[in-house]
């Protein structure tokens, strides 16, 4: 009995300093940056002549400036919809989960050579089986863990569906 008890308190003791770690900061001191610099986009200036905010800190009775840099801020218009590509040259992989009788994503924005990978993750276990609106692929019956790729070499907007589930049915933008 002396042994479940001890075992219990543990468990407790332990459950409850594991609440205690992590990464937050102790000593309430926050950096903060109140201007921005309109050099251009996703610039950092380190100038502390031109619009570098400066953080006081004060160490053994003696105040330091310390230099933070500044981020510049897109305008409020400029807004993306969506995912955007960004050719890097080298070809991607990406993966569409086939699960709970749903694609996700359903709508998919990649480049020339890239390659799509549908994976069956679907419970209760079933066959899928998929189908290219466009005929670019033979249909193709996917089992559970199972995947099916294909990798699109031309632009242009393809379709793509689950026999018997038209939930599953997605897009592939191809830019």
């Amino acid at each position: 009995m002396k042994v479940k008890v001890f075992v219990l308190l543990f468990v407790l003791s332990a459950v409850v300093l594991s609440g205690c770690t992590g990464d937050r900061t102790t000593d309430g001191d926050v950096n903060t940056t109140d201007t921005v610099n309109d050099a251009g986009p996703d610039n950092v200036t380190t100038d502390n002549a031109s619009n570098a905010s400066l953080n006081e800190t004060e160490q053994n009775g003696t105040i330091t400036a310390e230099e933070q840099p500044t981020v510049d801020v897109p305008d409020e218009d400029t807004t993306t919809e969506g995912p955007q590509v960004i050719d890097t040259g080298v070809p991607r992989t990406y993966t569409v989960r086939l699960e709970k009788f749903l694609s996700s994503p359903n709508t998919l924005v990649i480049a020339p050579e890239d390659t799509v990978f549908w994976i069956n993750f679907n419970d209760p276990i079933r066959a899928f089986t998929i189908v290219s609106e466009n005929g670019l692929w033979e249909n193709r019956s996917i089992g559970y863990r199972q995947s099916f790729g294909y990798t699109f070499n031309e632009t242009g907007t393809y379709n793509y569906s689950i026999l018997g589930n038209p939930r599953m049915s997605g897009t592939i933008i191809v830019k």
